[in-house]
């Protein structure tokens, strides 16, 4: 399943939780979830169906992985909630060449081992202790590394492990 499904799916979801139909898409909605429904246009109620129906293409281990996604959302604390739904509009906002970016670099994410995702978010910690003239040495000198030739930075690999050993 393609990441832009997964997220159509979880948009489905979310959508249908906050109108206050149960995860599980229960064949008898509530009578507050029936107002709510009478309450959008013509153009929500389609898309709306349109999303359902692809959630009933989903496999029942795909439909229990959302589920648990919607469930782990309702838990999350409220300004945590609001912070998911703020970042979402802001993606959605983004044009398509910055989604495309966005999704690649996602991925490259998932992509890492455990050990490799700890080191980056121990760097990461690590930059955030840093003062502004520090991290403002530190962005200059990965934009000149970023200059550097792959061979120019083989060498600079090299030179910097073999100063390590020596140490």
């Amino acid at each position: 399943m393609s990441v832009r499904q997964i997220k159509r799916i979880i948009l489905l979801a979310v959508v249908a939780m906050l109108l206050g139909v149960p995860a599980s898409m229960a064949e008898s909605p509530s009578q507050e979830a029936i107002e709510k429904w009478q309450q959008l246009s013509d153009s929500e109620k389609a898309e709306l169906r349109k999303r359902f129906k692809e959630w009933k293409t989903l496999s029942k281990e795909e439909r229990r992985a959302v589920r648990q996604r919607i469930n782990a959302f309702k838990a999350l604390p409220p300004e945590e909630r609001q912070r998911i739904r703020n970042n979402f509009a802001r993606f959605k906002s983004l044009p398509p060449e910055q989604k495309a970016k966005l999704r690649k670099r996602y991925q490259r994410w998932r992509n890492l081992s455990p050990e490799k995702k700890q080191r980056i978010r121990k760097m990461y910690r690590r930059y955030q202790g840093l003062d502004a003239d520090q991290k403002k040495q530190l962005r200059e000198r990965y934009r000149k590394w970023q200059q550097l030739s792959p061979e120019e930075r083989r060498e600079l690999r090299r030179q910097l492990r073999q100063k390590r050993s020596s140490h």
